[in-house]
């Protein structure tokens, strides 16, 4: 029976088997040094050393599969483990999918300034003369007009539930990418200054206008631009990240201002100091290729990303399960399973689910 559902589930699958496997020959070449050097569990790594050495006994890899196979192995956190996994019948696929199936969609809600709500996962088309939602869920605001009426700013606001997220376009050509559990509120039509107000994560690239500056207000905190890309993490009750990958910003609030250069971040506290900090910015903005990227990661960091894109709670059997770091990469369309199973190979910890709870505990 299991050989059945095996079997069925690789015929499905082998397409998109075969292309990311291919895209992941490629990324992992590009990052493979780097994660291992990071990799912070010497345990773990061993573990892993050890799990190598076992599948070499039991069986002589073929080509490239076997290469790509060991590699991910190395980096830990992988798609194509997961198969290769699969194909030795280590564990029964059946039990896991049941246990964490959940995935993360393309799903918002719009409200217009009229206080109408209209749901943009049914919704396609045109929603007014110059709002449309297309095919591909990407709401889009043509310009129009705006010197030919004295009509006051009309603001719409964006909201993305958990385990969602979308795409938008500013009636100034600016393209948003909104994470789960955000909201945006902005005009339908600029005029003069170009103002947004943001709560959760968005990444950014705004069109170049260097007589309306584009500014983006999270409480007291702003983040001012004239045309650049860049990625905004603003939730409740959590640090102000603004990450820079192109261009320049200024973020600013009551205590002072700073400017950043591409590949660094600054961080608002909220006793309102901003720190600045050098980083890879594409750790940052890997979200918007539907990828997790980690490095040196704490894993109460990582379960907050996938909470939020998964729609699921998380709780710790203790303080210092959060503290642990990965390294690696997790990729967003595919269900929770993948994501715990890759986690539970490079670590000491697993998942056990109880209702709408996942706990995450030391394995004995």
């Amino acid at each position: 029976m299991e050989a059945n559902k095996l079997h069925k589930w690789s015929d499905g699958n082998e397409n998109k088997r075969k292309s990311i496997k291919l895209f992941f020959a490629h990324y992992s070449a590009k990052r493979s040094i780097e994660f291992m050097h990071q990799y912070s569990s010497q345990e773990s790594w061993q573990k892993l050393q050890q799990k190598i050495a076992q599948r070499r006994m039991r069986r002589i890899a073929i080509g490239s599969l076997a290469m790509a196979a060991s590699v991910l192995l190395i980096l830990g956190l992988t798609y194509t483990f997961s198969l290769y996994k699969y194909s030795n019948n280590d564990i029964d696929l059946s039990a896991t999918v049941t246990s964490f199936p959940e995935t993360g969609s393309r799903k918002a809600v719009l409200t217009l300034a009229n206080g109408e709500t209209v749901d943009l996962s049914v919704k396609d088309g045109d929603i007014s003369k110059e709002i449309a939602n297309n095919a591909d869920k990407m709401l889009t605001y043509t310009a129009t007009d705006t010197k030919v009426t004295n009509e006051p700013v009309k603001f719409n606001t964006l909201t993305v539930p958990r385990g969602g997220e979308y795409q938008l376009v500013l009636s100034d050509g600016t393209k948003i990418w909104m994470n789960a559990e955000s909201s945006l509120r902005y005009p339908v039509q600029f005029k003069g200054k170009r103002e947004v107000t943001l709560s959760g994560e968005a990444y950014f690239e705004v069109a170049k206008d260097a007589t309306h500056p584009f500014i983006i207000h999270i409480g007291d905190n702003a983040i001012e631009v004239l045309g650049t890309k860049f990625n905004v993490s603003a939730y409740p009750k959590n640090n102000i990240y603004t990450t820079l990958a192109e261009g320049s910003v200024k973020v600013a609030n009551n205590k002072g201002s700073i400017i950043l250069t591409p590949n660094q971040q600054a961080i608002m506290q909220s006793e309102g100091d901003i720190r600045v900090q050098n980083i890879n910015a594409s750790l940052y903005t890997s979200w918007t290729m539907g990828i997790f990227e980690f490095k040196k990661t704490e894993l109460k960091d990582i379960v907050a990303q996938l909470s939020r894109w998964y729609n699921v709670n998380f709780q710790f059997s203790s303080n210092e399960l959060k503290q642990k770091n990965f390294a690696g990469v997790i990729f967003r369309n595919e269900e929770l399973n993948y994501a715990i199973e890759i986690i539970e190979d490079v670590s000491d910890v697993k998942f056990i689910r109880s209702g709408d709870v996942i706990r995450i505990e030391n394995r004995k």
